[in-house]
C-alpha cells in the first residue's frame, strides 16, 4: 500500500541490530492524508480498518520507519513537508498501526512539487550548477543551438522525414540565432549532418524497426515520484537519449544514465517495464579513429537497475527539499570536483557578489548589504512563485475533469474529429466543442491535449491553431473540413484523439523573472542601482521644446521622458491618452538618433502602442523583411519591428513582425538596424532579445509588472520609461508577497517628482468619470474637453436615451437584485442584466457596443448564455485597457461582500472606468453597503 501525509515532529535518525547486521533507519510521525489528499479528521483510518494515533487535535498521526538509504531522504524533512511512500508494510505496534519501509519502497519528499529531469541530470553533476544554471537562464551560444538542431532532426527522422529536407528546414528556422552567432547556414548543416550520421547508422543497423513502437519527445508526469520531462524518443518502452558531445568510453557517463533513468522511472508509472536504456552521442560518429581511442561507438546500452532508479529519486528528494526549504546550495553535497567545472569561475564571481557558501570559494567585492537583502528577498519570492505553478501541476491528477473546466483550466468534452499528417511528419489534430464553457485557452496557447487524462492517458503537448470561428493562422489550411465555429484545431509533435485541453503550466515566467534579477544586480550598472536603491536622485536634462501642444500633462510627460538621463515615470488613469503620449514620447526619441526599446506586459499594449507610434511616423512606404520603413519628423528612415509569435502579434502589425527563419546575415540585420523594436517584457528575456542593446526602453502597463518583470526590458537599456495606474490592476501573480508591488508603483512614491500624472481624460462622460477621481485620484481626473464631459447615448446614431425606462437614463445607474446566494455565480443577476441588453437594444444600440463585466469566470460563462453573442461578457482583467460605449457591472455576491477579489479596490475602478456614455451596476445592495467603498459607490450611483 502507499501511505501519504504530512510530517507531523521531528525525525529520529539512528542505527539498530538486525538479523542483517547493522542497519539505520528514521522514524517519521506521518500526520495521514485520506485518499482524496485532505488530513483526516477524528476517527479516521487507513483502510484497513485498524485505527491509528492521534496528535490532540483530532487528526490522525502515525509512525512510518524508513529503513537504510531512505534514511537519506529522513534527513531532509521538516514538519510540514509531505511525504509518500509506495509498496509499505503496516504493522501493529502498542496497539498502534505503523508503517514501514519494504525492499520494493520508494520514498518521496514533496511529490506534488515536479522536478524537471533536466534539473536532476544538473543537481547529480553539482547542485551549485543546478542553482548557477537558474540564475543565468540558457545562454545564447552555438553548443546550445546546435544541439538543439541536432534533437530536431533527431525527432524528424523518427517520424520519417528526410535527412536533407529535416536539416535544410530546421536550420533556416533558428536564422535569427545563427545570425547572432556569426555562424552560415552552410557550416551550420554540415555540422548537424555530421552528428545525425550516428542516428542515421542507428537506424539502419536495424536497431530501429518498423515493428517497434516508439514515440519522439513524449512528455512524461509522474504524480508519484514528482518528476516531469520530455524524452527524446522512447523504443520499444525504453528510454533513447541523444548527446551531442563525444563518450569514448564502453558506458554512458553516470550523469546521463541518471537522466535516461528518471525516464525509466516515468514510463514504468505509465505501465511500462524498463530494464535497459540507451545513450547516443552523435560526435563519436565524427571522430576519426585514426586520431582517436576508446569505444567509438555512438549508441551504448546500459542495464536501469533498481539500485539506480533509487538513487535518482533520492537525488530528486534533495531537490524538492531544499526548493521547500529555500535553502541555496553550496556545493558540499556533492563530490564534483571544482577544478574540472567549466563553470568555476562563475560559481565564485556569484559566490563572491552574493556572500554566499561556496565549494569553489569567492573572488570579487560583495553587493551593498541592501542589494543582498533585496536579491535574497526576491529570490526567495520568485522561487514561492513557482511553487505556486507547481501547484497547478499537481491540480492536473488532483482534480477531476468537472473540477479543471469549473476552475477555468480545462476544455473537457470534445468530440474527437480528425487528425491529419502535415508536411515535416508534425500532426494536425481537430475536436469539436460539446459543451458551452468558457475557457482561458486561446488561439497560440500550448496545452496538454488528451485523450480524456493530461497524466494518466495518452497525452501530448500541442498549440492551439484555432479556437472557434476565425481561420488558423498558422496551420495547414488545406484539410478538406470546412472551419465551424465549435472547431478546435491543434499541431503537435504525434497524434492523439482529442477529448480534452488542459491548461499547462509554465515555469518560463519564474525563470525569467530570476535571470532579471540576476542580470540587474550582478550586471547592472551602478548608477541605476544608485537609483534604485535611494543612493542617488533621478536627474533630467528637461528642454524647453514644446511635444503637445493642446494638453499641458502630455506635453510635461513627454518632455520628463524624452529628458531623462536615468528614469521617468508617467502615470496614466483611464483614458487619459496614454497610448499617444507614449509615441510621441518615443517619435521624440527617434529624432534625437535614439534607439528604442517598445515594451509592454501583454501584447494588446505593445501593438496598441505601436500602432500610435506607426501614425506619427511619417510613412516611408517600403517593406524591407519583417521591419516596415517609416520617417521621422526629419523626413529620415526608421525601421520598426515587432518581435513575438504569429499568434501573439495583432494581424495588422504583422508587416511588421521580426520573421525568425531564413537566411541568418538578413535576419540579424532586420533586427539590429532597427531603431524602434516592440516586444513583451516577456520576450525581452528571450535569448534573442537580451543580445540587444537601447538607448531607452518604454514600457507600458509598468503597474501590473513585477519588479524583476520590469528588469526584463529595462536590463537592455541605458535609461527607462515606465507608464502605468498603480490604481488599476497590480502584478498577476499567484503568490502573495514581494511581487505583488510593482516597481511603477515603488519610484512613483520614493521619486513623485520624476514622475507626471496625465489628468485629462477623454473617454467618459463627467457623471461616471467622477466616483473613481475622487476615491482614487484625489480629485485631479477631470474630462479633457466639454464634449467628452457631456457625451450621452443620444449622441450615437439611431439611439434615443428617451426610448429606455427613467431608471436607466442617467449615465450611472443602479439595479437593486438581491441575488441567489451562489458564491460564484447568480442567475438573478444574470438574467437582468440579459434583459437590460434587450432594453438598450430597443433604443437602438447596438449589441457590440455593450459589455458585461463579472468578477469570476463561472459567472462570466452564467451571463454569456443568457446574452447574445456579440456582447462582450469578460472578466475585469480581461477588461482592462478597452474601453465600451455601455458597460454592465455584475458584482455576484449576497449579503455580504467575501473574498480577495472584493478587497483590492483597483478592480472596482477598473470596471467604474470602462464605459464611455453609461454604467449600469447590478448587485445586492445589502452586500455593497457592507463595505465603506461600496457603499460610496451606491450613494455616488443613486444620486
Amino acid at each position: 500500500m502507499n501511505v501519504r501525509g504530512t510530517v507531523a515532529g521531528d525525525i529520529e535518525v539512528r542505527s539498530v541490530s538486525t538479523s542483517y547486521g547493522e542497519s539505520d533507519l528514521a522514524e517519521v510521525p506521518l500526520r495521514l492524508d485520506d485518499e482524496d489528499g485532505r488530513d483526516r479528521g477524528n476517527g479516521g483510518n487507513t483502510g484497513n480498518g485498524r485505527d491509528v494515533g492521534s496528535d490532540g487535535d483530532g487528526r490522525n498521526v502515525t509512525t512510518v520507519t524508513l529503513w537504510n538509504k531512505w534514511t537519506e531522504s529522513a534527513r531532509l524533512l521538516e514538519p510540514g513537508m509531505e511525504l509518500l511512500v509506495t509498496d509499505a508494510k503496516s504493522e501493529e505496534y502498542r496497539g498502534e498501526v505503523q508503517y514501514a519501509t519494504t525492499g520494493d519502497s520508494y520514498v518521496v519528499v514533496e511529490p506534488g512539487f515536479l522536478v524537471n529531469v533536466t534539473s536532476i541530470r544538473n543537481w547529480v553533476e553539482c547542485p551549485r550548477l543546478y542553482y548557477l544554471n537558474k540564475l543565468s537562464g540558457v545562454p545564447l551560444n552555438y553548443p546550445v543551438v546546435k544541439g538543439t538542431l541536432v534533437h530536431e532532426v533527431f525527432g524528424d527522422l523518427l517520424r520519417g522525414r528526410d535527412l536533407e529536407e529535416s536539416i535544410d528546414a530546421r536550420v533556416e528556422e533558428r536564422g535569427l540565432e545563427l545570425g547572432l552567432l556569426g555562424e552560415t547556414p552552410e557550416s551550420v548543416a554540415e555540422d548537424v549532418r555530421e552528428n545525425a550520421a550516428a542516428i542515421e547508422g542507428w537506424l539502419e543497423q536495424g536497431r530501429l524497426t518498423e515493428a517497434d513502437s516508439w514515440r519522439s519527445e513524449q512528455l512524461l508526469i509522474s504524480e508519484t515520484f514528482g518528476i516531469r520531462g520530455r524524452a527524446d524518443a522512447v523504443r520499444r518502452g525504453a528510454p533513447v537519449e541523444l548527446k551531442t558531445g563525444k563518450n569514448l568510453k564502453k558506458e554512458p557517463r553516470f550523469k546521463d544514465k541518471v537522466q535516461a533513468a528518471c525516464y525509466a522511472l516515468l514510463l514504468e508509472e505509465h505501465g511500462g517495464d524498463v530494464d535497459t536504456g540507451t545513450l547516443l552521442y552523435t560526435k563519436n560518429s565524427a571522430l576519426d579513429r585514426n586520431e582517436e581511442t576508446g569505444d567509438l561507438t555512438p549508441a551504448k546500452d546500459f542495464a536501469m537497475g533498481d539500485g539506480l532508479l533509487k538513487f535518482v529519486v533520492r537525488l530528486r528528494n534533495e531537490i524538492a527539499a531544499m526548493e521547500r526549504s529555500g535553502d541555496v546550495p553550496t556545493g558540499y553535497e556533492a563530490d564534483a570536483k571544482c577544478e574540472y567545472c567549466f563553470e568555476q569561475d562563475t560559481c565564485m564571481v556569484v559566490s563572491g557578489r552574493l556572500d554566499q557558501e561556496s565549494k569553489a570559494g569567492q573572488i570579487g567585492q560583495a553587493l551593498p548589504a541592501e542589494e543582498r537583502e533585496y536579491f535574497d528577498r526576491f529570490y526567495r519570492a520568485i522561487e514561492e512563485e513557482r511553487r505556486e505553478v507547481h501547484r497547478e501541476y499537481a491540480k492536473l491528477w488532483e482534480q477531476d475533469a468537472e473540477e479543471r473546466a469549473d476552475d477555468d483550466r480545462a476544455l473537457i468534452d470534445l468530440e474527437f474529429v480528425e487528425k491529419r499528417p502535415l508536411e515535416g511528419g508534425r500532426w494536425e489534430l481537430r475536436a469539436r466543442r460539446t459543451g458551452g464553457g468558457t475557457s482561458k485557452l486561446r488561439e497560440g496557447d500550448l496545452v496538454l491535449a488528451s485523450d480524456g487524462h493530461p497524466v494518466r492517458g495518452n497525452a501530448e503537448l500541442a498549440r492551439i491553431e484555432r479556437i472557434g470561428g476565425t481561420e488558423p493562422r498558422s496551420a495547414d489550411a488545406s484539410s478538406g473540413q470546412r472551419p465551424r465555429d465549435d472547431d478546435v484545431l491543434l499541431t503537435a509533435d504525434e497524434p492523439v484523439e482529442v477529448t480534452r485541453l488542459d491548461v499547462y503550466p509554465s515555469e518560463l515566467t519564474t525563470d525569467r523573472l530570476l535571470v532579471a534579477l540576476h542580470d540587474c544586480l550582478l550586471k547592472g550598472d551602478e548608477r541605476r542601482k544608485d537609483v534604485l536603491f535611494g543612493r542617488a536622485e533621478p536627474e533630467f536634462d528637461l528642454s524647453d521644446e514644446e511635444f503637445i501642444d493642446n494638453n499641458d500633462a502630455q506635453n510635461e510627460a513627454v518632455r520628463t521622458a524624452v529628458g531623462a538621463n536615468d528614469c521617468a515615470l508617467i502615470h496614466g488613469p483611464p483614458g487619459t491618452g496614454k497610448t499617444y503620449t507614449i509615441a510621441r514620447a518615443i517619435r521624440a526619441m527617434v529624432d534625437r538618433g535614439e534607439r528604442v526599446l517598445l515594451s509592454a506586459f501583454t501584447n494588446r499594449a505593445v501593438d496598441n502602442a505601436l500602432e500610435a507610434l506607426l501614425e506619427q511616423l511619417e510613412d516611408g512606404g517600403e517593406v524591407g523583411g519583417a521591419s516596415q520603413t517609416n520617417r521621422n519628423g526629419d523626413g529620415e528612415a526608421v525601421d520598426v519591428v515587432r518581435v513575438g509569435s504569429e499568434s501573439g502579434v495583432r494581424e495588422d502589425m504583422e508587416p511588421y513582425r521580426l520573421e525568425r527563419a531564413g537566411d541568418p546575415a538578413d535576419r540579424v540585420a532586420e533586427l539590429g538596424d532597427a531603431q524602434v523594436v516592440a516586444a513583451t517584457t516577456a520576450t525581452c528575456g528571450s535569448r534573442v532579445m537580451k543580445e540587444q542593446a537601447f538607448d531607452v526602453a518604454l514600457v507600458d502597463e509598468a503597474a501590473q509588472l513585477t519588479e524583476p518583470g520590469t528588469y526584463a526590458a529595462a536590463n537592455l537599456a541605458g535609461r527607462f520609461v515606465l507608464v502605468g495606474d498603480h490604481e488599476q490592476l497590480p502584478p498577476v501573480v499567484r503568490a502573495e508577497n514581494d511581487l505583488t508591488r510593482s516597481l511603477f508603483e515603488r519610484l512613483v512614491d520614493r521619486y513623485p517628482d520624476a514622475g507626471v500624472m496625465l489628468d485629462r481624460q477623454y473617454r467618459m462622460n463627467q457623471r461616471i468619470q467622477a466616483f473613481a477621481s475622487r476615491e482614487f485620484y484625489d480629485g485631479q481626473l477631470r474630462p479633457a474637453t466639454p464634449a467628452v464631459a457631456g457625451r450621452t447615448l443620444d449622441d450615437l446614431a439611431d439611439v434615443s436615451r428617451d426610448a429606455l425606462p427613467e431608471s436607466l437614463r442617467d449615465p450611472v445607474a443602479f439595479v437593486d437584485v438581491e441575488g441567489d446566494d451562489g458564491q460564484y455565480t447568480d442567475d438573478e443577476e444574470a438574467e437582468r442584466i440579459a434583459d437590460l441588453v434587450q432594453t438598450y437594444e430597443d433604443a437602438g444600440l447596438e449589441r457590440s457596443k455593450i459589455g458585461v463585466i463579472a468578477p469570476f469566470r463561472a459567472q462570466v460563462s452564467t451571463i454569456s448564455n443568457r446574452v447574445p453573442e456579440d456582447v462582450t461578457v469578460d472578466t475585469v482583467d480581461r477588461f482592462q485597457g478597452s474601453s465600451q460605449e455601455v458597460i454592465v457591472v455584475s458584482f455576484t455576491a449576497t449579503g455580504s461582500l467575501e473574498g480577495p477579489i472584493f478587497e483590492d479596490y483597483r478592480r472596482i475602478n477598473v470596471a467604474l472606468t470602462r464605459p464611455k456614455r453609461a454604467l449600469v451596476l447590478v448587485g445586492d445592495s445589502n452586500a455593497l453597503e457592507s463595505d465603506p467603498v461600496y457603499r460610496r459607490m451606491l450613494e455616488w450611483a443613486r444620486r
